[in-house]
Order: C-alpha cells, then structure tokens, then sequence
C-alpha cells in the first residue's frame, strides 16, 4: 500500500498504469474540454457581469447595494449545487466514463442558459421571476459541479507524465477564456445599446448566445475517445461499485486538504473575477464600460499567466507552486484594492492584473495537484467532491461577503483583508499536508 500521491493519507491506494500517451488523442482531448470547459464558464461569466443589469430587472424594489446582493445571493445558489453536480457526474464519470459525463454537463449548462435568457422579468410576473432565475442557476451549478472534476481529470489523465500540470492548467485557461469572452460579449452590448434597451432586452442575448457554443461543445465532446486510464481500469474490473463511498472511506484525508486548499483559491478567485466588477461601479465609481473594459483585459493577462504556472509546477512542482500563491494571497492584495481606489483606468487595471497573480498561480496548480490525490476509479468523485464542497462554501459566497463587508465596515480596503486571511488559512493546510507529487507515478 502506498501513501496518496499528496497527502499523508496511509489507506490510499495507487497502482501502476503503462497505458501509453495518446498524441493526437490529448490534442483532441484538450480542444473538446476546453471548448465545453470555456462554455460552462462563459454562461457563469455572463451572469456575474450582468449583476448590475439583472439586480434591476428581478429586485427593482430595493435600494441599490441591497439589490445587488440579492443577485450575489442567487449567484451564490448555483454553488450550493455544485456538490450534488459533483457526486451525480462523478459518479457517471467513474463508472461510465469521462466522455460521457462530459457531454450531458455540458448539455445541462447550455439549457439553464438559455433558460435565463427567455426568462420574464420581475415587472411581468412579479416573484416568479426571481424564483424562476434560482432554478436556472441551480441547474447551472449542477452542471458547473459535474464538469470541472471530469474535465480537469480528462485533460490530466491524457497529459504525459511530465506535463500533467501544464495539461491540468489549461482546465482553467479555458475557463477563464470563457469568462474572458462573456465579459467581451456583455462589453460589446452596453457599448452598442443604450441603458434603456439593455434592460429592456439587450441583456439576455449574451445568455442566447451560447447556444452554437454548446453545439460546438457537444459536437466536440462526442467525437473524442475515453482516456487510456480509464479505459485501463475499466479493462482489469477495478471499477467499484459506489465511487463515492469508496473516496470518503479511503481518501478522506485528501478530500479535507482540497478543501482546505478552496479557503484561498475560492475567496481569491470569485472576489477577482465577480466581485470586482460590481466594487468598480458602486463603490469607485467607474461607469459600466470602464469596468468591463477593466476586468476583461485583466481577465485577459490573468488567463494567460495560468499555463505558465502549470508548466512551473512541472519543473519546480506542485508544493512551492501552492506555497507561492499562499503567500501571494497574503502580500498583493491590500496594495491590488490601493490601486482600484485611485479611481483611475491604469491603476484600477494594474491593481486586478496584481489581484490576478495568486489566482493564476493556484488555477495552473491546482488541478494537477488535485487529480494526483486520487486513483483513477475514483479520480473524479474525489476531485469533484470535495472541489464542490470547497467552491460551494467559499466561492459563492464570496461576491456576497466582500459586498457586505464593504457595507458594513465602511472601509473599501474590506475584501483585501478578507482575501489574506483566507490565503493565510490555506497555508496553513499546505505546509503540514501536501507534499510534492509532480514526479509520483499514479493511476490505478
């Protein structure tokens, strides 16, 4: 028996695979993840930079700063879900397959979508509507808790051995390029369309629009083949029977350190890519088109340090990588929200891309890291689980509690100090837990 890749866990089993890398396949297996990967998040995205609009729409009886947390509130709904999502796909993922799994997240996520976008708003059916919008951001979170797991695992699992965490980065490199690409779009319309006609109508094209992106996703995604791991484990019966039972009796440890390792990632991340939009408009006082134009570019550079960190952690590995962005977290926010206070378009853009740093810096780590805490039969139930379970807890909830704190403290420097707390929580998982597995030989 030999000790999880990443934890001290001592009933966590690994076993050997010579299932060979598949060139052509991983290409395949990145452009299909990646593409359903970026749609996922693209309609996350959409939702998060039309708060300000959809605040007005489905809680137009309440001042300003409490209608936007009654969005953030909604958006924080779609990640209580994301842990059911998470047991559900994972299950299909470890039994099934990951393609399979895949192709229904992605499916889930372009209906929810395109459920908001035909959605009534509260001016015609009243209390409906909000009910209504809850609904499709539960079905988003399902959705969104199935497919980070299986699509993380996916690409790790067809990487080669040394490029595992480059080839785990670029789940989040897609993911930010769709959030990239819902900002871009949502920009585009309040730069075309009048206030009137974005609340009028305007605001649910960007939700339409993701209807050819998930027929291209699914086109994609059913035209690639299981990964050789799988299909490794699935060949000798080394399935089991209840993926979830199995990761919670064996691999429990590994489950608590993901959690642990979400305090920062999670707080960090969603006050960066959803809270910072409404903080620019309401608090600072940017208009809607300087803050978008901000956090798209922004959300440009931070996409693009990601496989730079991936690849770091092939070469230093996955630890000093973690420790890295602990420690970021800890000195580059306060001087990140100085900056957004000036009240200008360069420092409020150089103060996100210093914001953006811990974020890249756990987004190219972290799902390597995570996929070599667990064997193959239970890969993605383990990672998705407790992902789920971490994201729910601390992603969601994010958005709200910067808000609030703004809110109520009086101070605009709030959420930097509820980002380094954070950060400081995670390392102090990380030093005692994880240790280095860049170089373990895993699968099993």
């Amino acid at each position: 028996m030999v000790a999880s890749p990443a934890t001290s866990d001592p009933e966590a089993v690994r076993s050997v695979t010579s299932a060979p890398v598949d060139r052509k396949g991983a290409r395949k297996a990145i452009l299909a993840a990646g593409t359903g990967n970026a749609l996922e998040w693209y309609d996350f995205a959409v939702f998060a930079f039309l708060t300000p609009v959809l605040s007005q729409l489905f809680f137009p009886g309440e001042d300003r700063i409490a209608a936007i947390l009654s969005t953030f509130a909604v958006f924080a709904v779609g990640f209580v879900m994301r842990p059911i999502g998470a047991i559900l796909f994972g299950r299909i993922a470890d039994k099934r397959g990951r393609k399979v799994a895949l192709i229904v997240s992605v499916t889930l996520m372009g209906v929810a979508t395109l459920l908001i976008g035909i959605m009534p708003t509260y001016a015609s059916v009243g209390l409906l509507a909000p009910a209504l919008l809850v609904v499709a951001r539960m079905l988003q979170g399902l959705s969104v808790g199935g497919e980070f797991g299986a699509s993380a695992s996916f690409l790790v699992e067809y990487a080669p051995p040394h490029r595992r965490g480059f080839y785990g980065s670029l789940a989040y490199f897609s993911a930010n390029a769709g959030s990239m690409l819902g900002g871009l779009v949502v920009l585009l319309f309040t730069l075309l369309l009048s206030a009137e006609s974005m609340t009028g109508w305007g605001w649910r094209v960007p939700f339409l629009l993701s209807f050819p992106l998930l027929a291209i996703g699914m086109y994609l995604r059913a035209r690639i083949a299981e990964t050789p791991q799988f299909e490794a484990v699935k060949s000798t019966d080394e399935q089991v029977s209840s993926p979830l039972s199995t990761v919670l009796r064996e691999h429990w440890k590994a489950m608590l350190t993901i959690v642990g390792i979400a305090v920062a990632f999670a707080i960090t991340s969603y006050t960066v890519l959803s809270f910072i939009l409404s903080y620019l408009i309401t608090v600072i006082g940017f208009t809607p088109i300087q803050a978008l134009t901000a956090v798209v570019l922004a959300t440009a550079i931070g996409s693009c340090m990601t496989p730079v960190f991936g690849a770091l952690s092939d070469a230093f590995g996955r630890r000093p990588i973690l420790i890295f962005a602990c420690l970021a977290g800890l000195a580059l926010p306060y001087p990140g929200f100085l900056l957004l206070q000036n009240g200008t378009f360069g420092s409020a853009l150089l103060g996100m891309v210093i914001l953006w740093i811990p974020v890249s810096s756990f987004c190219g780590v972290t799902p390597a890291t995570f996929a070599e805490m667990f064997p193959t039969k239970v890969r993605v139930s383990g990672f998705g689980v407790a992902y789920g379970f971490g994201t729910a807890l601390f992603s969601g909830t994010a958005p709200f509690v910067a808000t609030l704190l703004v809110d109520v403290t009086g101070s605009s420097l709030a959420p930097a100090w509820y980002v380094m707390v954070a950060a400081l929580v995670s390392l102090c998982v990380i030093l005692p837990l994880v240790r280095e597995t860049r170089h373990d030989t895993w699968v099993g």
